[in-house]
């Protein structure tokens, strides 16, 4: 069974409503994750400043009506053990908050059922600043404000995407475990967007998890097999986080395509679940990494 830390299937919800296309959910991704084994996961809204799919409002009201339409195998998650058999369990989030304005609107989001949001994606914005940013700036005035509300109002804070200052500062004032929810190891693929291991003792420490991802230029750039992908699960292993290790795929089959050569969508899943019982993953183990961990990080949270 597999809990997905990092979807954007919200995008693609949004960029199919756009083409007056309905029931998107059910007829472009239901069959991957039921043929995957997923029991849920952390689906967002990518909120592209360079190029948005429409006006910020009018994604949200494609996103709830889709919601709607598919209340029958869609559950939305919103609290402690919030989960329903047979149906797919959906904590609601965005990959960047750059087109909301404040702490008011961001309760009004939460109202609807958000419990999830990165600041930023790569981009500086008004509340923090992303990996394309400058390197000194992190956290604004209105992020810390947004930070203490998510809190408050027990949202998960995802911190994938920031840049290293921005993630000091968000462990800094955070009072709540944070994610990363699809960055890897920066000592086994030196990429800009993953974090280096001070960085996931940092997270991991206080109560965080980190969700392995399976963007191939996040893996190995030079061989994006499951095979490199386990090098970074194994890593953390060997570094006595195992109960902190969470899967983010970030499958991108409906988007562009950057997984990896033998995962590249989520009715692969198997692939990974084999490497893990290969490399000797007890069965705790297997079952804590593939949904455990992140379900008992979001009970946590949201309790």
């Amino acid at each position: 069974m597999f809990f997905d830390m990092h979807s954007d299937i919200l995008y693609d919800v949004v960029k199919k409503r756009q083409e007056n296309k309905k029931n998107i959910i059910k007829d472009h991704h239901l069959r991957q994750l039921e043929k995957g084994n997923f029991m849920g996961g952390i689906w967002c809204y990518y909120t592209d400043i360079d190029k948005p799919l429409c006006e910020f409002n009018q994604a949200i009201d494609y996103i709830m009506a889709e919601l709607e339409d598919a209340k029958d195998y869609i559950h939305v998650v919103k609290e402690k053990n919030d989960y329903l058999e047979h149906k797919l369990n959906v904590i609601l989030g965005f990959e960047s908050l750059q087109p909301v304005t404040d702490v008011n609107h961001l309760k009004k989001l939460y109202i609807l059922g958000f419990r999830h949001a990165m600041l930023t994606w790569n981009e500086e914005n008004h509340f923090a600043t992303g990996v394309s940013g400058d390197k000194d700036r992190g956290l604004t005035e209105l992020g810390k404000d947004v930070i203490r509300f998510m809190n408050t109002y027990k949202m998960i804070v995802d911190v994938s995407h920031a840049n290293k200052k921005t993630v000091s500062d968000i462990l800094e004032i955070s009072t709540k475990p944070v994610i990363a929810s699809h960055s890897n190891v920066y000592e086994l693929c030196p990429h800009r967007r993953n974090l280096d291991f001070a960085q996931i003792s940092n997270i991991t420490s206080k109560g965080g998890i980190i969700g392995i991802t399976a963007v191939k230029a996040f893996v190995n750039p030079d061989e994006p097999t499951v095979k490199e992908m386990m090098k970074h699960i194994v890593y953390l292993k060997q570094r006595g986080l195992t109960n902190n290790i969470a899967l983010g795929f970030d499958f991108m089959d409906y988007l562009n395509g950057s997984n990896l050569t033998d995962l590249r969508s989520a009715d692969e899943s198997a692939e990974i679940m084999e490497a893990l019982k290969t490399h000797g993953f007890s069965d705790e183990e297997v079952d804590g990494i593939t949904y455990l961990n992140a379900l008992n990080y979001i009970n946590k949270l949201l309790g």
